[in-house]
């Protein structure tokens, strides 16, 4: 008897035990899907961030279509995957709010926000994918016990992001940045017959000259130096070594018949531009030819250097009246000027000014400022010279500035300021490839977390965010128009700070300049040190301000082969710069030996630089720059001449946008490698 009680008992026991053990298989069971399933969601919902985002950096599209474009990618590469052996592909669901996201059994709920790349917050506009999501596990045994408790719901977010990045771009802001600027040369002079200064654009041969920078200049294929905003450089247009159809500057060319247009000594009288016999002070206007006794400065035969006014043979205390500014008196109208009046037999193709047409146009037309600017008018060429001159601050100074009727009645503080700022507006490619620079950036922060820093190069590199490099106004050739002084900035690298916001504003069109009591422009000019850039890029990415565990790259965005050297020797030709190329091949060794990329996004402004930019900078032959540094390095050839009206800025920036969206997927690449 006790024998079948012992047995009942053991079986019972072992009924309990099978029971009990069994319900904690389940549980165990259960416990362990619902956290594959979690894991899972988290998976599938990384890859379309990484998809979505993908889709953001690359997009030509913006704000809400992008959006919309980067969340149906990041739904379909969701619907692609599956949640314990279960595809997702009819079982997702796309809500409006994240309070919304209580999916149905074995479905996923899915919620996209979109946040600025720099507060991280939700924005209208945010180009940063983020992404939350719910899947509903239905419970095997179809609950536990009696709680009723038959599913579990998991979630999961996950944001369009890459390891950390910093990154440097090195920006050749040259003289030839504004060779697409449309532009007008114009002869100031004297014209006894109306009385009144007169605004005659040359025209040799029958070509007005009015046109882009480049149209009027005829550059070498290192473009030209002549710039819209000063340092004007005007001398330039007569340089053979830099013009191939030449335009003679009223104060160099050997042509001219007249003493130097641009200034003599205003004495309060009606003074400057008029001749002794019509109120004004100064030498005849018939001295020449070629300005002998002009008492500035003079270049020698050769071109190769300048020779201070002071070593002049012909130099005389008598003529430094010669070098004070340039003003008028107020006419009663406003005179075009002619061709066919010239007392002075001056070459035809003699200027004394280069202005910015306004408007945009070759030919201007007048222009009046819908934003900022609205209350300065633009009427015709003489408000262009006048206030690019500074001689329309006060209208009721006499004889400080020289107007027409109706300028005298439009002048007002401030005109200058507004002249600088609205050309500035018009510099090209300079603009188009600056806003493309903007969408990259955006873009890259989208993707990762990149901190920038910011290397501007022409003659030099920049050493800080307020260097600066100072050249003259006007021309060597005119120490009456004094010296300016513009900018040229390096951002460094900042552990603490992306420098997205102070890059950002660099390139963003100013509306204060010097005249406006704001800081020098970040205007074209000088030569391309490329070298030197790329050392300041290099000390950046391996000095202190980097980040331990960073991926490391340099972004180059130029219009040229580098054509000076560290040691700053000049080249004038594209196919003969070795010293130049060499120094800067050094950098890109010293790069390669660090694990850091460079990228070459170029731009060929005349169609002449393409064949140099795929050799010296090539991606892919053995002593290209890129492919020296290794490491993934990508060039990028954009050619204006092929792609763009020099006029329509819009295509250009379409396609500098496209060279650097291929760039921005290249870098995603090589972070998620």
């Amino acid at each position: 008897m006790r024998r079948s009680y012992g047995q009942v008992a053991l079986t019972l026991n072992l009924l309990i035990a099978v029971f009990v053990v069994g319900s904690l298989g389940f549980v165990a069971f259960e416990i362990s899907c619902i956290l594959l399933a979690r894991d899972q969601l988290k998976h599938d919902l990384e890859f379309a961030a990484l998809a979505g985002g993908a889709t953001m950096a690359s997009t030509s599209l913006n704000g809400p279509a992008a959006q919309q474009e980067a969340s149906n990618v990041a739904t379909n590469v969701l619907k692609m995957n599956s949640i314990l052996g279960q595809s997702l592909t009819n079982n997702v669901v796309v809500v409006a709010s994240p309070t919304q996201l209580t999916p149905n059994a074995q479905q996923v709920c899915v919620f996209y926000e979109f946040d600025d790349p720099i507060s991280h917050q939700p924005s209208p506009n945010g180009n940063v994918l983020h992404v939350y999501g719910a899947y509903t596990y239905q419970l095997f045994s179809g609950g536990f016990g009696t709680i009723g408790v038959k599913v579990c719901t998991v979630q999961a977010e996950a944001t369009a992001g890459l390891p950390a990045m910093d990154l440097a771009i090195v920006y050749s802001n040259d003289g030839a940045m504004d060779d697409q600027t449309p532009a007008t040369m114009v002869r100031r002079y004297w014209d006894p017959t109306v009385p009144a200064i007169a605004y005659y654009i040359p025209n040799p041969g029958g070509n007005p000259q009015s046109g882009t920078i480049s149209s009027l200049t005829c550059p070498n294929p290192f473009g030209s130096p002549v710039n819209g905003l000063p340092p004007l450089n005007l001398d330039a247009a007569g340089d053979p070594t830099q013009s191939n159809c030449i335009k003679e500057f009223s104060e160099t060319g050997p042509n001219g018949k007249t003493v130097p247009l641009r200034g003599v000594t205003d004495t309060g009288s009606p003074p400057g531009d008029a001749p002794n016999g019509s109120g004004g002070i100064g030498l005849p206007l018939n001295v020449g030819p070629g300005n002998i006794k002009h008492s500035l400065v003079y270049r020698a035969p050769d071109y190769s250097k300048h020779v201070p006014w002071w070593h002049r043979v012909d130099f005389k205390l008598s003529n430094l009246h010669l070098e004070q500014p340039a003003y008028a008196w107020y006419t009663s109208v406003y005179d075009t000027g002619s061709g066919t009046y010239n007392p002075w037999t001056a070459d035809q193709t003699m200027f004394t000014d280069l202005v910015v047409n306004l408007d945009g146009n070759n030919v201007f037309n007048g222009y009046q400022d819908p934003g900022a600017f609205s209350n300065y008018p633009w009427k015709n060429i003489s408000y262009l010279v006048e206030a690019s001159r500074g001689n329309m601050e006060n209208g009721n100074v006499s004889p400080n500035v020289h107007v027409d009727v109706n300028l005298e009645n439009d002048c007002q503080p401030g005109y200058q300021n507004a002249y600088q700022c609205l050309a500035y507006r018009q510099l090209q490619p300079k603009i188009s490839v600056e806003t493309a620079m903007q969408g990259f950036m955006t873009k890259i922060l989208q993707s990762c977390d990149c901190h920038f820093c910011f290397i501007a190069f022409n003659d030099r590199a920049g050493l800080s965010p307020t260097d600066t490099n100072t050249a003259p106004t006007v021309s060597w050739a005119y120490n009456a128009g004094g010296n300016t002084a513009y900018a040229l900035p390096q951002i460094p690298l900042d552990v603490n700070s992306n420098n997205f916001s102070s890059i950002n504003t660099l390139l963003t069109p100013p509306v204060a300049g010097p005249a406006g009591g704001g800081a020098p422009l970040f205007v074209p000019n000088g030569g391309s040190n490329l070298a030197s850039g790329l050392q300041q890029a290099y000390e950046n990415l391996t000095g202190p301000n980097t980040r331990s565990g960073s991926f490391k790259a340099i972004v180059v965005v130029t219009d040229k082969v580098p054509d000076r050297d560290l040691a700053n020797n000049v080249y004038t030709s594209p196919a003969n710069n070795t010293g130049a190329l060499n120094d800067a091949m050094n950098v890109a060794t010293s790069c390669h030996s660090k694990g850091i990329p460079i990228f070459v996004v170029a731009l060929d402004q005349n169609g002449t630089m393409t064949p140099f930019f795929q050799t010296q900078f090539s991606d892919t032959v053995p002593g290209g720059l890129v492919n020296t540094a290794g490491n993934g390095g990508v060039l990028y050839v954009n050619n204006y001449a092929a792609t763009s009206n020099p006029v329509n800025a819009a295509g250009t920036t379409q396609a500098l946008t496209g060279n650097f969206n291929n760039l921005v997927r290249q870098l995603m690449s090589l972070l998620a490698g």
